[in-house]
């Protein structure tokens, strides 16, 4: 029996433009998807994610530039959590990193792919991001401090899941408040007051 493609499984029958957009887009993200899980992406070609996706080169070129855009946008729509949880977390004063390493061990599985496919930066530029669009007044100082909490975390947390997530989400979240200490009330304090 041949293999069926993304598309196939999913047994479309005729959809609006928006809606086929969607599904192919989905298609492709998912076809991506596995084919990382055995291949590095340099390694992948046009044809064959097309192939495995079951959708034409137009399709794919329609969609996207790069198999990094993909990606990028598969990780934006998948991690949007994590930027809520990071905000919520910000004002949790007692256990700032629990949440969000809670929610990041749920998601280990996209972790190990974006570090596959060297996107962990796109998580962190997408941080960054969050920052100037939720806290645009926030003085330098302040921010910067932010960005170096952001990074000691994401190091923290990538390492750790690269050791398969042997510790507990509990070990884990102590360290990042360890590291994170001195700092943090500063940082919540300003960032209060900058949002008024």
């Amino acid at each position: 029996m041949p293999v069926q493609s993304e598309l196939e499984k999913r047994n479309i029958i005729r959809l609006s433009n928006k809606e086929t957009n969607r599904i192919t887009r989905e298609c492709l993200q998912t076809a991506l998807l596995e084919l990382l899980k055995s291949k590095r992406m340099e390694d992948i070609s046009v044809t064959e994610l097309v192939r495995k996706a079951g959708v034409s080169r137009t399709a794919y070129y329609s969609n996207y530039n790069s198999f990094s855009e993909i990606l990028a946008e598969f990780i934006r729509e998948n991690l949007a959590f994590l930027n809520d949880e990071v905000w919520k977390a910000i004002n949790n004063e007692e256990d700032l990193f629990y949440p969000i390493i809670k929610k990041m061990e749920e998601k280990k599985d996209l972790l190990i792919l974006m570090m596959k496919a060297n996107l962990e930066n796109t998580a962190f530029l997408q941080m960054r991001e969050a920052i100037n669009i939720n806290y645009p007044t926030i003085d330098n100082e302040t921010y910067y401090i932010l960005i170096a909490a952001i990074g000691m975390i994401r190091n923290v947390i990538l390492e750790w899941v690269m050791n398969e997530c042997r510790e507990s989400v509990e070990e884990i979240s102590s360290i990042c408040n360890k590291v994170t200490s001195s700092i943090r009330s500063q940082v919540i304090t300003n960032i209060k007051a900058a949002r008024g």
